[in-house]
């Protein structure tokens, strides 16, 4: 600002130095007004960035991943082998196995005695069955006291360590199954949610059980049964399993994300852990701006806890329920008073599967950003076949069988953390209020010397000036 005296001050300075200040004086503002322009539209562009924590986070202090298994084939083959085509159990067997058939026969049937979630809840292997040995922290555990059925959209499935449907859910659902265990392992439920985490005060024997070490001893390891004979129908173009590792608040997706497991494989999948944080001062930051919303801050329909996948569950609740004036049997029921997808609502369903996405169920879902407080887990999956003498595993289980059945039937499947620590991530702000005054303070104290003080200057000034004008005048 000094060089403003050459240009507005009363000595006789000769024009062409007035000009040349005055001429550098714009260039300089110019300069220094598009700097300090473009360091807000940087922020306003990016207000938030993503950073690694400085604190390790301990896996004990985390939930172990809850774990989804299910079997490929979708119908025991001794179950539904005597159905005769033309009956509401040969409908529903046809739209287990994804078969295409011709379903508007059966539009004007409601037939109440036989829901097609029961059918499935019948003809679908059971978790006794499907996994037949259990081994957690060392511990050998009936599989049935800590694996509860449940449905997700790939059938009947077998579901660990999840939250317990009193803190999960906001109502009570005729499709949401008991978790009470039984009194050889009675652990007590609790509640959890990546923001507050655990309670500070716990039961000996809790779940969500949170991981206690590393390797394939501390962890899970558990027996599959396929059953190959009693094969009906399967899910892909083989026979195995599908496995989908979560947190214990979320909806799963074992469709479009579930993991295969071989038959006749010991497949072991390392757990990594990635926790993403929030800094409280994001939340001045619009959502559409961060992208990202606080649990607290979008009220779901079902689900007590946000996330994305919850909240586009719901979404597609919407889309079939719109469609269809139904919900079908996997997905969150969004309504108490909505009606579950039945046999005679198949045609609609085939016909809404087909477009799955339409003008509202897109802008649905461009509301469902992700969590600003997440945890993730990433698998790493590797498998090898049994050997051709002799399968090893911690249980017992396999000294029952002979090497051909191992082969043909079962899996050994191992889940384990690899490390005790791991760094979170951070959601910050990129910038606030003092990093950009102290940003865009240096380059106009750099460039034309501005100050707050010049400020109070020219507001000194114009105030004189305009008083001694008003004198002057009146």
């Amino acid at each position: 600002m000094e060089m403003l005296k050459y240009v507005i001050s009363d000595n006789n300075y000769s024009w062409w130095i007035k000009l040349y200040f005055a001429i550098i004086f714009a260039l300089v503002l110019f300069v220094a007004v598009n700097l300090a322009v473009g360091i807000y539209n940087k922020w306003d562009s990016t207000p938030v960035i993503i950073g690694i924590s400085s604190k390790m986070t301990p896996i004990d202090q985390i939930p172990f991943p809850t774990i989804t298994v299910c079997n490929m084939n979708q119908a025991k083959k001794s179950k539904v082998e005597h159905l005769m085509p033309g009956s509401i159990r040969y409908a529903m067997l046809q739209k287990t196995c994804y078969k295409e058939s011709n379903f508007s026969q059966y539009m004007d049937t409601q037939h109440r005695n036989e829901t097609f979630s029961n059918f499935i809840l019948d003809v679908s292997e059971k978790c006794a069955d499907l996994i037949v040995s259990c081994i957690f922290h060392q511990q050998r555990i009936p599989c049935t006291d800590i694996f509860r059925e449940t449905f997700v959209d790939e059938g009947l499935c077998c579901i660990f360590n999840v939250l317990h449907p009193y803190y999960l859910y906001k109502f009570k659902s005729p499709y949401i199954r008991d978790f009470t265990s039984s009194d050889r392992f009675a652990d007590i439920a609790v509640d959890w949610d990546p923001i507050s985490g655990y309670p500070q005060r716990l039961p000996s024997s809790y779940y969500p059980r949170p991981g206690v070490g590393v390797g394939t001893s501390m962890g899970l390891q558990i027996v599959l049964n396929g059953h190959v004979d009693d094969y009906f129908c399967s899910s892909t173009n083989g026979q195995g399993f599908k496995i989908l590792l979560y947190n214990p608040i979320d909806q799963p997706r074992m469709k479009e994300s579930g993991l295969p497991v071989m038959i006749g494989h010991q497949t072991s999948f390392r757990i990594i852990a990635r926790n993403v944080e929030a800094t409280p001062s994001i939340r001045n930051i619009h959502r559409t701006k961060r992208q990202c919303i606080f649990s607290d801050e979008q009220e779901l329909l079902f689900y007590r806890y946000y996330t994305r996948r919850n909240c586009e569950a719901e979404c597609d609740s919407m889309f079939f329920l719109r469609l269809c004036s139904c919900i079908p049997y996997y997905l969150p029921l969004i309504y108490p008073n909505a009606s579950v997808c039945d046999v005679f609502h198949f045609e609609c369903l085939n016909r809404a599967e087909s477009q799955i996405f339409d003008l509202q169920s897109s802008q649905c879902k461009e509301f469902c950003l992700t969590s600003c407080h997440d945890l993730i887990f990433f698998p790493d999956a590797f498998s090898t076949p049994f050997s051709q003498k002799d399968v090893k595993a911690q249980t017992n289980y396999l000294t029952n069988f002979s090497s051909e059945y191992m082969r043909k039937n079962l899996a050994v499947v191992n889940f384990f953390h690899t490390d005790n620590y791991f760094r979170s991530s951070v959601r910050t702000s990129y910038t606030g209020p003092t990093e950009y005054m102290a940003s865009t303070g240096g380059i106009m104290s750099l460039m034309i010397g501005f100050s707050v003080i010049f400020l109070a200057e020219i507001i000194y000034i114009i105030l004189f000036v305009s008083t001694l004008l008003l004198i002057l005048i009146f």
